[in-house]
């Protein structure tokens, strides 16, 4: 019997792809994610595992564009 893995949606980005993604490192992902109120809190799957929304990024940056 063969086993199946279910992939995450392609609207789901690690944090190194969300990093990439943003043109940033990941540190400053993470220094984002904690200092701004207004920056996509990411989805956290167990102790290691966390994504965030490729859609609440891209609506994190149009807000930035103001």
């Amino acid at each position: 019997m063969a086993t199946t893995t279910t992939t995450p949606s392609s609207d789901l980005l690690r944090p190194k792809q969300a990093a990439a993604y943003l043109n940033m490192h990941r540190i400053t992902l993470h220094r984002l994610g904690e200092r701004d109120p207004y920056f996509p809190r990411k989805l956290k799957f167990g102790e290691r595992l966390c994504y965030y929304r490729k859609s609440d990024l891209d609506a994190w940056l149009a807000g930035q564009e103001a």
